[in-house]
Parts: structure tokens; sequence; C-alpha cells
């Protein structure tokens, strides 16, 4: 669904008519350039529920964030993908970064003297189905509980797939929902952003890219080979590992309790 000034009207209508559900949903961003630890989307309060959608891709296979633990030693963590079939067996990890913790085998690195706490979700076989009903979209909750943290600290929260595919996935934290600093008019375009991030409408035939076979250009020059180029298209096997994921970001997906 576009949005353009011509349905804006009706938007604000629907909008008004959803405004009940807004008091048990995310207050939603959209990870644009976070995959880096020095770029790390900012959680202003951990019992604030936010919620960030992100698309990984071969170049930014992480998406970041950072929080102030002061006062905490526990925040509610969830962690999920949209409802498209070929995300069916998509199964993002969660690593929880801080110092202290212990050193873990991770695709990335990680600040000096901090060590993770990884919330795997491969083994998950039935995924909660959520349907947001401000904005119709479905998805896939694969964590959602209390997580320890460590308190008065800088902590980090690092969503990433280890079978290193695309793909899209959220990261939702806290449970106080909170509007008040929210003006009205942003939410056709959380609407439209998150309608796009599950792809409703899209007629497009995506195919997700196994980041595995990126050819190594400097590694080819060193031994004289030619290079084949870029991610691999091929189809993911889901029965090993499906058709596999895709790209994104996206907003306003409610509480999530069971």
């Amino acid at each position: 669904m576009k949005i353009t000034p011509a349905v804006l009207p009706a938007l604000g209508l629907l909008v008004a008519a959803l405004q009940p559900h807004l008091a048990s949903a995310h207050k939603p961003s959209y990870a644009n350039d976070h995959s880096t630890f020095e770029t790390a989307f900012e959680v202003i309060d951990p019992e604030i529920s936010i919620v960030l959608y992100s698309e990984m891709t071969c170049s930014e296979e992480q998406v970041w964030l950072h929080m102030d633990t002061t006062d905490l030693d526990q925040v509610w963590l969830e962690l999920g993908v949209p409802v498209i079939d070929r995300l069916a067996e998509y199964r993002p990890s969660l690593a929880i970064v801080a110092e202290g913790l212990p050193a873990v085998d991770l695709p990335f690195d990680l600040p000096p003297g901090m060590g993770a706490t990884v919330i795997d979700t491969e083994d998950v076989t039935d995924p909660i189905l959520f349907s947001e009903e401000f904005t119709q979209t479905d998805s896939w909750i694969l964590f959602r509980d209390w997580f320890d943290v460590p308190s008065a600290q800088d902590v980090y929260l690092v969503a990433f797939n280890p079978a290193e595919y695309t793909g899209k996935l959220w990261v939702a934290v806290g449970l106080v929902e909170d509007f008040s600093d929210v003006d009205m008019s942003v939410f056709p375009e959380w609407l439209e952003k998150t309608r796009a991030f599950h792809e409703i409408g899209d007629t497009e035939l995506h195919t997700e890219l196994d980041c595995s076979q990126v050819y190594d250009e400097s590694d080819a020059r060193d031994s004289g080979a030619t290079p084949d180029g870029g991610c691999s298209m091929t189809r993911v096997d889901h029965g090993s590992y499906g058709i596999l994921a895709l790209i994104g970001l996206l907003a306003a997906a409610r509480r999530r309790q069971a």
C-alpha cells in the first residue's frame, strides 16, 4: 500500500479507530545502519516497550542495540521474524553482550573486555504466531521472556543469523507501553513501513542470499583466481535450511504476552 496525500485522511480515521490497540503496542523503529558496535541503536529506557525491525544482508549481517542497565538486572526481550513463507525456517540468534560475561565464539568481533550470552533459536520448531491488530500483520516469535543482564552497565544486544543467510527479523525490548512523546502524524508512516516489511501486497519474487558464498576479491588477487562475484543467489533447501530469508525493517508491533 502506497501512502499518498490522497489517502492520509482515511489513514487518520483508521489510526483513530485502532487507537485502543496502541495501548498494548511496541513503539517501532527501523534499523538504518545499526550493523556495528559503533552505530548501535540506542534503547533510551529498557523498560519502555520498543521494537526494531531489521534487514539482514551480506554487508550488514548483524543489528546492534545499546542500553544502560542502571537499576535493572532483568530486561524483557523478544526475537521474531515476519510471517513470510520463505522465512518459515529462518532462525536468528540474539547475543547479550557486556563486561563480565563469558567469552564465546561469535561470527563478529566484540568490544574489548566484553563477553556474551547467546539466545539460540535453531531448535524452535513451533514458534508463537502473533497477529498485530493495528498493522494487520503477522509474526513468528522465536523467543520472549525476561532475561538476566549485568546491572549498571553498558549492555548490547546483537541479532544475527548463524547460518549466514540474508533475512528479516525484529528485536523488541521492554513491556511498558508509552506513546506520550509520539505525534499521531507518524502512525501512517509506521503503518506503511510495517506492511512493506511484511511484504503485504508485494508481488515481487524475493530470493535469499547465501552470504558464506561471498567472494573475497582480495583472496582472488592473491591466488590469481577469477572472481565469481557477490553473494550466491541459489535458493536454500530448508529441509537443511529451506528457501531462506530476506531483508527489511519495520514498525508498530504490540506487546506479545502468552
